[in-house]
């Protein structure tokens, strides 16, 4: 959909910890990662890498969180990463310390929202257990030999005990997720039914629109002179569905023909700020943002997918709580860790002007990590 919000999604100054919107956890992501090629060997921790060397790196509430697990969650990470940036990202160390940080409150996230999801009786059952097994095996089975797979999971710095034990985890998390997000029987459903009778109290409304896209067949100017004839047809009393259906050049129309149901934040900032100051009914003049000219129809949001927006933004303000309420120790393990430990820090080197280099890493450990 074109006007959907295009920024970057991430910030090495943000945590995943946050519950606003859909949950953020990677299901099933260990067993994802298996199905990748055996034998690519991702640019991670040197063999004496300290991290290693610590039982545990931090804990969360009750939960210890080993050396193993939280080096197998940054592999992860720092793979994201570089498939999001580009491996000249870590030439700056600087990006590492916001990555520690990141996945530090990923973790932190994982494990309150389970200590929410126990207390409610969601845990990790025999049944989970058993489904968990027989996933690996077969994963296993899809490896030429035992020696094959062994070199896959070090080669992602991975044990079978952490893929079966995050594997249990995100599958009791994901139980708990449905059963929140449930739109009849779920906790916030009959609250979010009542709410939705009002949506614009949490910022939700609904539009058509008709888009004129910018490209390399004709100027700004181009685009704005026939976006001003359809504007026109329109105040000359056209139907706006027809001429919709005739002209927008929306990618998305043919999977929303009756429009958009959506909550501030997911689209671009110009198309959202106009549609909400319309009137039911009422249309646009020519809305201009980075994908073209729109002109933009205000409708009453679909009741549906309004109630499960409020679900969404109720369950994360509970589990925000939840989250905020963590208590979080790390341990020296932590403390220790600097990017020079990174493979990758030798073939993009910190350089002077990011304030160090390679040399003095070694021996600012703990400033690094930090």
């Amino acid at each position: 959909m074109a006007e959907r919000n295009n920024k970057k999604k991430r910030n090495q100054s943000e945590g995943r910890g946050s519950g606003k919107g859909k949950l953020a956890i990677r299901i099933g992501a260990a067993l994802l990662l298996l199905a990748v090629v055996a034998g690519i060997i991702f640019p991670m921790y040197k063999p004496e890498s300290p991290i290693i060397k610590r039982k545990n790196v931090m804990t969360v509430n009750s939960h210890d969180v080993s050396s193993d697990e939280f080096e197998y969650f940054l592999s992860n990470e720092i793979l994201d990463y570089i498939n999001y940036y580009g491996s000249s990202y870590f030439a700056d160390q600087n990006h590492f310390a916001g990555v520690l940080d990141y996945v530090s409150q990923e973790i932190r996230f994982y494990y309150a929202f389970l200590d929410w999801a126990e207390e409610s009786g969601y845990t990790v059952t025999d049944e989970i257990k058993n489904t968990v097994r027989e996933k690996i095996e077969k994963n296993k089975a899809e490896y030429d030999s035992p020696e094959q797979y062994d070199d896959y999971l070090k080669s992602i710095y991975a044990t079978d005990e952490i893929l079966f034990q995050t594997e249990c985890m995100f599958q009791c998390l994901n139980n708990y997720y449905d059963h929140l997000l449930d739109p009849v029987n779920g906790p916030y459903a009959e609250s979010a039914s009542k709410l939705a009778e009002d949506p614009e109290v949490f910022n939700i409304y609904g539009a058509k629109h008709i888009l004129v896209l910018f490209n390399e067949d004709r100027t700004d100017e181009e685009a704005m002179s026939l976006a001003e004839q359809i504007l026109q047809q329109i105040e000359d009393g056209g139907d706006f569905d027809e001429l919709m259906n005739e002209y927008s050049e929306d990618p998305g129309l043919a999977s929303y023909p009756d429009g958009y149901t959506f909550a501030e934040g997911e689209f671009v900032e110009e198309f959202y700020n106009a549609a909400k100051e319309l009137q039911i009914g009422e249309h646009s003049g020519l809305v201009k943002t980075n994908y073209g000219y729109h002109i933009i129809q205000r409708i009453e949001p679909d009741r549906d997918e309004t109630i499960s927006r409020i679900i969404e933004k109720l369950y994360g303000s509970e589990v925000d709580t939840y989250v905020a309420d963590a208590k979080v120790e790390k341990s020296r393990g932590f403390d220790s860790i600097s990017y020079s430990d990174f493979r990758i820090s030798e073939d993009y080197p910190v350089n002077s002007d990011n304030g160090t280099d390679s040399a003095d890493q070694e021996g600012n450990k703990s400033a690094d990590g930090e």
